[in-house]
């Protein structure tokens, strides 16, 4: 299976047949079998028109009127390469409020969506979005696979919850704006492929995106991570990209050799997990004068 991550920069084109054409082209050079995109891609949509500066609750209402046109170009583009593609993410209005949703798309137009779960006080404060219901696994031709979105990776569970429930490889669409967020996401990327002994595909948005405050700054480093164990790279990183290169990382990847340590490991970080539960509960605190 052949993964493409596809940093990617939110532009501005005066329609919708130029932002298409872009889109056609990045994923035509990637020639991959699955194609993730980033966290808040879908507001490239919102700008399209040449729109002018926003307050952020404006951004995503926008980003939510055209969810459903981005998605028809994603259903397009999968359609015409025969490749899944994670549209990234972007805001959706639910019958509850706004979340920020994940939608997977397959080569026959099929979809179907993750949304995230822990929210940025950015998120929560300046958007007034709401977390999502729960975690969703997506049963396709190349796999089981779940998606975290960028701050959901930094919460060991729902990756945990995942991979107890058999996916065989974890997208992570992200967007930060600072270095030390982007090191957050990709630190915590490669601390999941290590306790779930599984696959991790982390792709940014980067570059700047003149007035849109939501995204208007993104720096990141897509990277394909693995656990660190026998017929693996010993420093756990399959393929990385260069910070805020908006150039795909492209790779062809076996899951069953990457899931392999789990069942002749130097260690065992997927078996043993459930042994740390036979001590919580048994904290203590040792006075030492």
């Amino acid at each position: 299976m052949k993964i493409a991550a596809l940093p990617y920069t939110c532009e501005r084109f005066p329609g919708w047949v130029a932002q298409e054409k872009k889109l056609d082209r990045l994923i035509a050079e990637s020639a991959a079998d699955l194609v993730v995109l980033p966290e808040y891609a879908a507001l490239e949509a919102a700008m399209v028109g040449n729109t002018p500066a926003l307050t952020p609750i404006e951004w995503r209402d926008l980003g939510a009127e055209r969810a459903g046109a981005w998605i028809d170009q994603i259903i397009n583009m999968a359609r015409k390469h025969g490749c899944h593609i994670l549209a990234g993410s972007g805001p959706v209005k639910t019958d509850k409020g706004y979340v920020n949703r994940a939608t997977l798309v397959s080569p026959t137009g099929a979809v179907a969506h993750q949304d995230k779960m822990i929210l940025t006080p950015y998120e929560r404060n300046e958007m007034a979005m709401i977390p999502g219901d729960g975690v969703t696994l997506f049963d396709t031709a190349l796999g089981r696979i779940g998606v975290l979105i960028c701050y959901d990776s930094e919460f060991p569970l729902l990756a945990r919850e995942m991979v107890e429930a058999g996916a065989e490889m974890i997208l992570v669409p992200s967007c930060t704006d600072l270095p030390a967020g982007q090191t957050r996401v990709r630190q915590s990327c490669r601390a999941r492929a290590i306790e779930g002994q599984c696959l991790i595909v982390q792709v940014p948005l980067v570059g700047p995106a003149p007035g849109c405050e939501v995204i208007d700054g993104s720096t990141g480093r897509a990277g394909i991570f693995c656990p660190p164990d026998y017929g693996l790279p010993s420093d756990g990183i399959l393929m990385q990209g260069d910070t805020d290169a908006p150039v795909p990382v492209v790779l062809e990847v076996d899951t069953a050799a990457i899931a392999a340590p789990r069942g002749q490991g130097q260690v065992g970080n997927f078996a043993h997990w459930p042994e740390q539960s036979g001590y919580t509960g048994k904290l203590s605190v040792t006075p030492l004068g």
